[in-house]
């Protein structure tokens, strides 16, 4: 190339090397520095160019950045540093696209270079462009006859496959890839297992079960020696079931018990294969009591051996539970025997292990109901406590909690009252202290035996708070939350690493609306990656709802920082899968890519970020349309996947005890998904309506809009159709009533309590029910209306007098009704009801963030009208005529003034009570909180006090974050004064 055409390789290395070092370590400006130096003695070497353009990009000089790459590009590089260098570049820039363009035009270049065409692979495979995957793959192979490149084609035939929606053409690319591999086969040219797992995955993507047998049953077999011992019969147990050939799934999954009788789902998979022989065959012999034989067997031989495998004392239970699911209770004596008897049979054996519930718990419900007395009598036996009836080491903790958990998971708590539901936990809080000793020796990561109790107490506590009436004297749920959160903390700071606990407090501080205090657990969580995304839930919103806007705004940052990376992430391992062979990984990593892109909890965050950038910080017309130059919106689109939208949230995470009719259903979890979905829809439209609204205040108003000035004319002549920005935001205006309509089950309807594990109610309930909505569309129809006036004065809908009033009254109405938000929050410990802040709180953020709206869509008013009467005062003072406005802009000018004045009302109260509640905080932390004791045998006054001035203090940052807020809301209306 020209650049480097008589210069030696090792010099240009030595060359670029320093800047290499300086982008390493961060240093950006010396890595300019350096580069300069380097193309004033050579000024045509493309990589040093490139790597100047990587510096500016990563100090933020986009411009300068795209300016160099497209010069070099022009040039047609081929050298692998350079492409290397353009690839980090259009990497970092979010173009991947561009990386496929640089090496295309390389190939044509160099049409033989294996290299080349390799890393042109590679491009497609990072934008997920199979066809033309293929086709390079096929190139490569034409030009060096090796069989992963044959393969990598035969793989991006099975892609297209995955992402077309068109049965007939999934069909015939998976035929072309299943004829490619057949070529192979008889060929004899099939060399490493990769390409046997390749063949059997296609042929199972294809339903060919009967094939994928014969290759199992072939030559092809030998070849895979590097998957699991067990694979081979696994697939060919898999086969079986999906071809209905029970009887032979059946004995493979029989042999795979005997061979690994640890290997729970060979346990189900083998009485699922005998159920269904139950239903087919008619032979002499009973396929029930055949497996109860076997699996009776297996007990046996367990409990002779004395081995420590659970799965044989479960299969019984299992077989029981699918006959009880079959409506065949009435044989469950006959096949599997007394079930209580071998419950605790398993729980004697296996009691003293962490494991031991979450084994029985499905198991559960076949306990008859005349027996759990004795039951739970039994296990309580087995239990080793000292005198005072405290458990005598780590084995006898397990077995009492175990014997704890099952008397919740029975029933046997459903009817207690409030205080013995605080007895009860206060015994086992007492149990966490006095068994502490009993794991002093563990490590601060390591999770002690004992928290469970804590776990479970705070689980009986929060029922007494949910139980309590206010007619039990002898409860203070006020009172009882704060002790609860103290307890908690205490615990954390002793098992650091108890995400359950965790989980646990950051549930109750949101019970109080303290989302400050939330967001200290919420830290030590250390939530990364994939677990912003399935746990994110928990606290994200709640703060964005609670007005803590700089929790908020922490958190949807590093949550959108992770999904904008995914791209990137899941890329590396496509591209490694190609390379080293594991080609049935790609449809895997692709299905993840895809989970991760259509993310509820993304599409959520995303538009909630926009949102609050829009209302928040924003306190003139000038900064929003800054702030919307940096959006990507388009109005005119919709570009969220509805259909695909992918609800990832882990609701399971959270231990519970409940019986299992009182857990966390699918149902709830399916109609929590909708009203979020619903939510998310009045959202979206929303910032697609500011979008719509801004282009439309902005669009050029035609210089001859007016050319005089009649007496009783309410606006000025102008052009007579509408803008295509106006009719996109009547669309959209429509569209906001439309999903506002569908709401309507949500609205004014108290939401779901939910179990404890479950997520929180969805915001839909609370946003729907308020006049939220309606507001903003009637503020829409005002600015329609000011648009459609400056344009058709003649009109009889161009007159905004009508619109304008109503708008007025709606919104004055809204924010009277919203100050006595301000009166209901509490804020003083302990005199804090639990569920009475986050309610008021999530009014006034949305009140914030619709004032917020509003004030942008009168700001595009406001733009309209401006020049309008600033012409008419111009030609009236040349005709030297009194200055008559249309009515239009006194009209607006009122309606401003009332707003500004109500706001003003709203900001004063605001203010006041953040300085009231900072005074109040501020005198009880130099009291040391004298007045307040609630302490119990586990936690100090002084732990007592420190959760009470997180609490204050969360509710000081959340008041003070509003009152900036409204303050802004002010500043921006109060600027649109014509």
């Amino acid at each position: 190339m020209a650049g480097r055409a008589h210069v030696d390789d090792s010099v240009i290395e030595r060359r670029l090397r320093p800047i290499y070092e300086w982008l390493d370590t961060g240093n950006n400006k010396k890595a300019v520095q350096e580069a300069d130096k380097v193309l004033r003695k050579q000024a045509t070497l493309h990589c040093a160019r490139v790597l100047k353009g990587l510096a500016l990009l990563r100090m933020s000089r986009r411009d300068e950045c795209e300016n160099i790459i497209s010069a070099v590009i022009k040039e047609g590089p081929t050298d692998e540093a350079t492409l290397q260098a353009l690839t980090i570049c259009f990497r970092e820039m979010h173009q991947p696209d561009q990386i496929c363009r640089v090496y295309e035009m390389a190939v044509k270049t160099e049409p033989s270079n294996e290299e080349l065409l390799s890393h042109l692979f590679m491009a497609y495979v990072r934008v997920g462009d199979y066809k033309n995957q293929q086709q390079t793959a096929m190139k490569l192979y034409k030009l060096k006859p090796k069989n992963p490149y044959y393969f990598w084609a035969v793989m991006s035939h099975v892609m297209q496959a995955h992402k077309s929606g068109d049965p007939k053409g999934k069909e015939v690319s998976l035929l072309l890839a299943e004829r490619m591999v057949n070529n192979f086969v008889k060929d004899g040219k099939i060399e490493a297992e990769a390409e046997v797992m390749t063949f059997l995955h296609i042929l199972e993507t294809q339903g060919k079960y009967a094939e994928a047998l014969a290759v199992l049953d072939g030559p092809l077999a030998e070849k895979v020696v590097h998957q699991p011992q067990n694979f081979l019969a696994l697939k060919r147990a898999t086969y079986h079931s999906k071809l209905c050939q029970w009887e032979a799934a059946a004995s493979v999954y029989k042999s795979l018990i005997k061979d690994e009788p640890e290997n729970w789902q060979h346990y189900v998979e083998y009485i699922r294969a005998m159920m269904k022989l139950t239903e087919t065959d008619r032979g002499e012999e009973d396929p029930l009591v055949t497996a109860s034989t076997f699996l009776g067997s297996m007990k046996q031989k367990a409990i002779v051996e004395k081995t420590k495998h659970r799965g044989p004392f479960l299969g019984l239970l299992q077989l029981a539970l699918v006959l009880h699911q079959h409506g065949m209770s009435d044989r469950v004596g006959e096949l599997c025997g007394d079930l209580v008897e071998i419950l605790h049979l398993y729980i004697q054996g296996y009691g003293d292990k962490m494991c031991c519930y979450g084994d029985i718990i499905n198991f559960l419900p076949l306990v008859p109901k005349d027996q759990i007395c004795l039951f739970l009598k039994q296990i309580k036996e087995i239990v080793q406590l000292s005198e005072e009836g405290i458990p005598v080491n780590v084995e006898a903790i397990y077995r009492n909690l175990c014997w704890s958990h099952l008397r919740r998971a029975l029933g046997e708590q459903e009817t207690l009252t409030p205080q013995q539901h605080m007895e009860f936990s206060d015994t086992l809080v007492n149990l966490y202290k006095e068994t502490l000793h009993l794991s002093s020796h563990m490590a601060d990561t390591d999770i002690r035996p004992g928290d469970a109790y804590l776990i479970l107490a705070t689980h009986s506590y929060l029922k007494a708070v949910s139980k309590c009436d206010g007619t039990n004297s002898d409860i203070d749920p006020r009172h009882l939350i704060l002790k609860v959160a103290t307890i908690l903390e205490h615990g954390i700071d002793i098992s650091k690493a108890n995400f359950q606990l965790k989980l646990l407090l950051i549930k109750v501080y949101n019970m109080l609306g303290a989302t400050d205090a939330s967001q200290t657990v919420y830290e030590k969580c250390d939530l990364k990656h994939i677990q912003l995304d399935t746990l994110g839930h928990i606290l994200a919103l709640q703060a964005l709802d609670s007005a803590n806007y700089t929790v908020a705004a922490e958190i949807f940052s590093s949550t959108l920082k992770f999904f904008m990376a995914n791209y990137k992430d899941t890329s590396d391992p496509l591209i490694s899968s190609y390379k080293y062979g594991s080609l049935t990984r790609i449809p895997e990593f692709v299905e993840f890519r895809e989970r991760l892109n259509n993310s509820l909890h993304f599409a959520t965050v995303t538009a909630e970020q926009m949102l609050m950038e829009l209302t928040l910080e924003i306190s003139s017309h000038s900064q929003l349309v800054e702030a919307l130059q940096q959006m990507d919106i388009d109005p005119a689109t919709d570009k969220t996947n509805w259909e695909e939208l992918r609800d990832n949230r882990d609701l399971r995470v959270m231990n519970t005890w409940e019986p299992l009719n009182k857990c966390l259903q699918e149902s709830d979890i399916t109609a929590s998904t909708a009203a979020d979905i619903s939510m998310l829809k009045l959202r979206n439209v929303t910032i697609r309506l500011v979008g719509a609204a801004s282009r439309l205040g902005h669009s050029k108003i035609s210089n001859d809009q007016a050319s005089a000035n009649k007496e009783n004319s309410e606006c000025l002549n102008g052009e007579a159709s509408p803008s295509a920005d106006a009719t996109l935001l009547a669309d959209l205006t429509a569209r906001l009533e439309k999903e506002y309509e569908d709401c309507s089950k949500y609205r004014n309807c108290k939401s779901p309590q939910l179990p404890l594990q479950g997520p929180d109610p969805s915001r839909i309930y609370l946003y729907s029910s308020g006049s939220y909505i309606p507001v903003l569309v009637k503020h829409a129809h005002v600015l329609q209306r000011v648009h459609r006036c400056s344009h058709d004065p003649t009109g009889v809908e161009s007159r905004p007098s009508e619109i304008i009033k109503e708008a007025r009254e709606e919104i004055e109405e809204l924010i009277t009704s919203h100050m006595q938000h301000l009166d209901v929050i509490q804020t003083v410990t302990p005199n804090i009801l639990p569920g009475v802040n986050p309610p008021a709180f999530t009014h006034l953020n949305h009140l914030a963030q619709t004032l917020g709206i509003i004030a942008i869509l009168l700001g595009c008013c406001f733009t309209i009208l401006k020049p309008i009467k600033a012409a008419v005062s111009k030609r009236n003072k040349k005709r030297k005529e009194p200055v008559i406005m249309p009515e239009v802009i006194p009209q607006f000018a009122n309606f401003i003034a009332s707003l500004t004045s109500h706001l003003q009302k709203l900001e004063k109260a605001t203010t006041e009570k953040y300085k009231f509640v900072k005074s109040t905080t501020d005198e009880n932390i130099h009291k040391g909180y004298s007045s307040v004791d609630i302490s119990c045998v586990l936690t100090s006054h002084a732990e007592g006090n420190a959760v009470c001035e997180k609490v204050e203090q969360s509710y000081v940052k959340i008041l003070e974050r509003l009152s900036y807020s409204i303050e802004n809301k002010l500043k921006y209306i109060s600027s649109l004064k014509l």
